[in-house]
């Protein structure tokens, strides 16, 4: 055996071994568990554009009142059961579209004190039913209707206008997720123990 056999044949070996090596790591259960958590992060998607620049003011669980909300003036009291996603300054007159962070069924479409413009759809997140709250939007810029679907990541519509699409509160978007099948869009609750029937989307 020359010397050119002797150096093909030690490359050999090495890229056998480097291969089996190679083969047992990718079916490692914790490669494979990671693998699967990157792929949940990917499946997140943003109600808006940004997202992470947006929560500034009340993420999901703060505890508020008048005299200490980074919000003021204010008129609420309790646990924040949902996201805030903030606007910038350059969109105050801007249309600001909000995207569905899951498919689902549009079950409200409809004004409530404290929104104005809230739409709640039906969804399913981690194998588990949940009805999901976008609150202060404006209503007349939602084509669909009760019933129909919004699939992920498509356009809902835009946010509300201050002060009449927003109940008088500032232009943002609030975004609830609240277990089970019930509808319930309360923005504030007084206990922790009530707050565990909400999701804290930047968990997921």
């Amino acid at each position: 055996m020359n010397n050119i056999h002797k150096i093909a044949v030690v490359l050999l070996a090495i890229a056998a071994v480097v291969a089996f090596h190679f083969l047992s790591f990718k079916s490692s259960p914790d490669v494979q568990i990671s693998n699967a958590r990157i792929g949940a992060i990917r499946s997140r998607i943003a109600p808006m554009d940004k997202m992470d620049q947006r929560i500034t003011k009340k993420p999901f669980g703060i505890y508020i009142t008048p005299k200490t909300s980074p919000v003021q003036p204010e008129k609420f009291t309790g646990y924040h059961t949902g996201t805030d996603f903030e606007t910038f300054p350059e969109e105050a007159n801007a249309d600001v579209p909000f995207f569905a962070i899951c498919s689902g069924k549009i079950l409200q479409k409809r004004t409530a004190t404290g929104y104005g413009g809230v739409l709640v759809q039906s969804c399913t997140i981690n194998n588990e039913p949940v009805t999901i709250v976008y609150g202060h939007v404006s209503l007349k810029s939602i084509i669909k209707n009760i019933g129909e679907t919004f699939n992920q990541g498509e356009q809902i519509g835009f946010l509300g206008q201050p002060p009449a699409e927003t109940s008088g509160e500032r232009k943002h978007l609030h975004l609830g997720i609240h277990k089970g099948t019930a509808v319930d869009i309360k923005g504030y609750v007084q206990s922790q123990s009530e707050l565990s029937g909400w999701l804290d989307f930047q968990k997921l």
